[in-house]
């Protein structure tokens, strides 16, 4: 098992986000989703590194046929049940699960959507080369593919340590989430201490890559695409429409990428 699915899976256990709980952040990527995109209901979506499937119920829920796809038997089979308490009898998203750089053959989408980080996990971004050249293998001429990445000039100034008391999370759950930026290696780590009952327990460290915006436009240009917009985050928050990249403030980049 991968450090991403033991630590997913744990998390999802503790945060109702990483259980597929739809809340205001989902809700707000999703709009701005709809607008960058620039979708069509009936548009075909492609939702790589789906987890508990949130953002796949919320953009099926707005007539979007969604294919979720995860590496985790569990997260999916969280988002099948969250579909069907949502929507009894009612046929939603098709979940998949495969590794994202060995994708069966899906589609073609009209888009596809790889959000909260989901790409950076591997050490080698020769397999985030080929997880990228998958996607758009999968998506129709002019297709466009949504990137929420780490902002690295903001972490390059920020490490941060983030408490969530008891009550904030699940029941009794204190948890402690650190961040710190590894220059050397280009990317954020992130390290959860979790205290329940009286005792400790360390989670899997996050180690996910952090690419410049010159780098990642060259990755996606070298996976076949041939426009790239960057734009950042407001903080921590969803901007509302394509917000210039803040440095200094931007927690996240947000990428276009057109076929």
């Amino acid at each position: 098992m991968t450090w991403w699915e033991q630590r997913y899976e744990a998390l999802a256990a503790i945060d109702p986000a990483f259980a597929g709980r739809v809340d205001r952040h989902a809700e707000a990527q999703t709009d701005l989703l709809e607008r960058v995109l620039e979708l069509r209901v009936g548009d075909a979506v492609l939702d790589m590194g789906c987890g508990a499937g949130r953002h796949s119920i919320l953009l099926q829920e707005r007539g979007f046929p969604v294919v979720g796809v995860d590496l985790s038997r569990e997260l999916l089979d969280l988002a099948g049940r969250h579909w069907d308490l949502r929507h009894p009898g009612r046929s939603g998203p098709s979940w998949v699960r495969a590794d994202m750089r060995t994708l069966p053959e899906l589609g073609p989408f009209a888009a596809a959507i790889m959000l909260d980080v989901a790409l950076g996990v591997f050490d080698d971004d020769a397999d985030h080369l080929v997880t990228l050249a998958a996607i758009a293998d999968r998506l129709r001429p002019g297709g466009r593919l949504v990137l929420e990445l780490f902002n690295p000039y903001f972490w390059a100034q920020n490490n941060e340590t983030r408490h969530y008391p008891p009550g904030s999370l699940t029941g009794s759950v204190d948890l402690v989430r650190s961040y710190r930026f590894d220059a050397l290696r280009g990317r954020v780590e992130d390290r959860v201490v979790v205290f329940e009952d009286g005792l400790r327990r360390e989670l899997p460290t996050q180690s996910l890559r952090c690419w410049t915006p010159p780098e990642i436009v060259s990755l996606l240009s070298a996976a076949g695409f041939h426009k790239v917009e960057v734009f950042g985050s407001q903080g921590w928050q969803v901007p509302d429409s394509a917000l210039r990249l803040d440095p200094a403030r931007s927690v996240f980049m947000w990428v276009v990428a057109t076929l």
